[in-house]
């Protein structure tokens, strides 16, 4: 049977918060009007592996993907299922009543559109926020928000993982995602897999829908400096993987001399990219010092 959307959740050993995602889905009102089938790419080690609980119908099915790593489920995903129109869901993220829905509706209404990524709202599972915090981080959550005007994206925009939908003929196109880029269980916060691919389809004919909003629940092990400086080392990593930044350019020596310089005295050293930051600004400082450093470094430069 030919499905209308094909709804993929890739899951890694995160089986409590699974569960939670797949019963918003399958309960949604949109899920019910809508002919989709539900596929759950198991990608967790084996010996890690636990039982997953779905419900008994013929359109939701739980499949094994041998090869670690987010792209290559994703990928398995694509070839396992039927759907004219292929939707990527995080595993910790819930959808609002009517998503599939509103992403169905989108594809119909405009022919033109080959790609279309909703909003991705932030929940914290914390009462209170860091200081150090900023909704100018979210990006590093994987959430997005670019207002409430469904439109194509602009120059500097992107959509993420969490919540983007394919048209299947895109893949018959371009081709799956790269499988050197994606994460790899929690060995690495490789991304750009998603970039990757955009860039090759073109952004022209990706469609942003704020109605087909998704929360993504952040733990609380990612509100910490920790996992935000190590998060954008590994986008500077995938910058490079991905040809997006080069240490080739002087231009980035200059620019981490410049951030470095506007720390205080005694952190403009090995420390501005270690210390615990108190403020936004001065973390925004850091991380970007971190980035550079990685960019500059991995290149062999110095």
């Amino acid at each position: 049977m030919t499905y209308a959307l094909s709804v993929v959740i890739c899951t890694y050993d995160r089986y409590e918060i699974l569960e939670q995602a797949i019963q918003v889905l399958v309960n949604s009102t949109g899920f019910a009007k809508t002919a989709c089938e539900l596929l759950i790419v198991e990608n967790t080690k084996p010996g890690h592996r636990q039982p997953i609980t779905v419900p008994k119908a013929p359109n939701i099915r739980v499949m094994v993907c041998e090869k670690t790593g987010l792209s290559h489920a994703r990928n398995f995903g694509i070839t396992h299922t039927t759907g004219n129109v292929i939707v990527f869901l995080d595993d910790d993220a819930l959808v609002c009543d009517d998503w599939c829905t509103e992403i169905e509706r989108t594809f119909v209404e405009r022919p033109d559109v080959m790609v279309v990524g909703g909003k991705v709202i932030p929940s914290f599972s914390v009462e209170k926020l860091p200081p150090w915090y900023d909704p100018k981080l979210a990006g590093y959550l994987s959430c997005i928000d670019w207002g409430e005007k469904a439109r194509y994206l602009r120059a500097g925009e992107w959509i993420v993982g969490a919540n983007m939908a394919f048209r299947r003929e895109v893949f018959e196109t371009y081709g799956l995602f790269e499988a050197s880029l994606g994460r790899r269980g929690t060995s690495s916060l490789l991304s750009n897999e998603e970039m990757a691919l955009l860039e090759r389809i073109g952004i022209q004919t990706v469609y942003y829908a704020p109605t087909a909003c998704v929360q993504h629940m952040i733990p609380v092990d990612r509100l910490t400096t920790k996992w935000f400086r190590r998060r954008v080392y590994w986008q500077a990593v995938s910058d490079m993987v991905a040809g997006i930044a080069s240490a080739d350019d002087s231009e980035l020596r200059t620019e981490y001399g410049r951030v470095i310089g506007q720390l205080e005295a005694e952190r403009r050293n090995l420390n501005a990219l270690s210390f615990e930051a108190t403020s936004y600004p001065e973390f925004a400082l850091q991380l970007r010092g971190i980035y550079l450093a990685a960019v500059i470094l991995g290149g062999g430069g110095c």
